[in-house]
């Protein structure tokens, strides 16, 4: 068998596909069981024999008897989470429990006991290229009483993907990414990003989010899907990831993201942007209540000092301002233009301080 260097290292990838869980991750444990390794994973060709092993210990304080099942995975939930098909359920074509060999009966581990179970991996001459997924299971019940829901027990599973060469496909695209609003008082933003595996194979894609600003301050950058949570093939699986940055932002954003994941011949990027503005609230909001008072307040002024000097220039007497502008060459309108103008330089300035 002829494996890549590039196909080996997404193998050793695969130790956090579909639940993206750290790669510390080695076992499952649950009710007294416990099942070594969690993920199971490999590269074959058609035709094939893997010989695999599972570790099955007994954590409880009495002997037990184990029911040894399989079960294809048909997909994923939006957090992640695989969906184990039910029997009868219809083909996806990244099955593999009909090539998974092992024993029916059920096993006795005594207390604290553990054993090593071994199964094979029987690859068909005719089996489709690219992922296939399931899951081996130990219950303390029949899987059947499970199925038709008399069990009342736990059951525990260690994830199968065995990748298959032949003519793969490792198509994806961002099928949307987003914000949560337009307008934020902060630099605190909630982005989503749906990623849509058009493939036949897991991917993993990780990569940069950059975020730069109108006003041209230095970009920031955050690290996307760093676990490397996968993607099934032919679903869609949903990113949702925070930014969140010191100081006082204002304006237009713009939020480029940028990912990779390892296809057939190399690295293979997808990418997408989205804008968004800031605009300080608590910041601006007492600016414009104070632009607001100084435009009233020199519009009163204005006012009082034109009428005073019509009074003036008539001996105490009211004329018409008319008659006054054409006397001192004044009128009300110059001064208010110019308290506005005052007031929006002041305006301007503030804002250059704050946020140059």
């Amino acid at each position: 068998m002829r494996i890549k260097p590039l196909s080996l290292l997404f193998g050793i990838l695969l130790t956090t596909f579909i639940v993206g869980v750290p790669h510390t991750l080695s076992a499952q444990t649950t009710a007294g069981i416990k099942v070594i390794p969690a993920f199971i994973n490999g590269l074959a060709d058609p035709g094939e024999i893997l010989n695999k092993e599972i570790k099955i210990s007994n954590i409880s304080g009495e002997d037990k008897d184990y029911f040894i099942y399989k079960r294809d995975i048909k997909g994923v939930e939006e957090g992640g989470v695989p969906i184990f098909a039910q029997e009868g359920t219809e083909k996806t074509g990244y099955e593999i429990s009909e090539w998974i060999s092992l024993q029916t009966e059920p096993i006795r581990v005594g207390a604290g006991e553990t054993i090593t179970f071994p199964f094979t991996i029987t690859v068909p001459e005719n089996a489709s290229p690219g992922s296939h997924f399931g899951g081996i299971f130990v219950s303390v019940e029949a899987p059947k009483l499970r199925e038709i829901g008399a069990g009342v027990g736990y059951e525990v599973a260690s994830i199968v993907s065995i990748r298959i060469s032949g003519d793969v496909i490792d198509d994806a695209r961002v099928r949307s990414f987003s914000t949560d609003k337009l307008f934020y008082s902060s630099k605190n933003v909630k982005f989503t990003a749906k990623i849509e595996n058009q493939g036949n194979i897991l991917i993993q894609p990780r990569g940069p989010l950059t975020i730069t600003s109108m006003l041209g301050s230095k970009p920031e950058t955050i690290l996307i899907n760093d676990d490397l949570a996968g993607v099934f093939p032919g679903t869609i699986r949903q990113l949702d990831f925070d930014w969140s940055s010191e100081g006082i932002g204002f304006g237009k954003y713009e939020a480029i993201l940028a990912l990779s994941y390892d296809g057939e011949d190399g690295q293979k990027t997808i990418d997408a942007s989205v804008v968004f503005w800031v605009f300080p609230t608590k910041v601006i909001v007492p600016i414009l209540i104070g632009f607001a008072s100084i435009l009233i307040v020199g519009y009163l002024l204005t006012r009082y000092y034109i009428n005073q000097a019509v009074m003036r220039a008539a001996g105490g007497r009211r004329i018409s301002t008319y008659r006054y502008r054409k006397q001192v060459g004044i009128s009300r309108f110059t001064f208010v233009f110019v308290s506005i103008l005052g007031a929006m330089v002041i305006f301007l300035i503030v804002l250059l301080i704050l946020f140059a």
